[in-house]
């Protein structure tokens, strides 16, 4: 199991592949957790979409939008 701790954005984040094809994440911000799977062959395709999903959490903390569900 290969496990990834990195930084974008001054947010920490983490990604492990769980099983071939399959990567789990996480990170924080302003306390509340995001978890998820993305199911991606290569490590930095896995990174990539973390690290959209944080840019996109970041923009809508900036506008000040409720919080979709998910």
């Amino acid at each position: 199991m290969k496990k990834l701790i990195d930084r974008h954005r001054d947010i920490q984040y983490t990604l492990t592949n769980i099983e071939p094809d399959l990567w789990s994440w996480s990170f924080e911000i302003n306390g509340r957790i995001k978890r998820g799977t993305t199911r991606v062959r290569l490590g930095l395709l896995a990174q990539r979409r973390v690290r959209t999903l944080i840019d996109r959490e970041l923009k809508d903390v900036e506008r000040g939008k409720p919080k979709k569900p998910d």
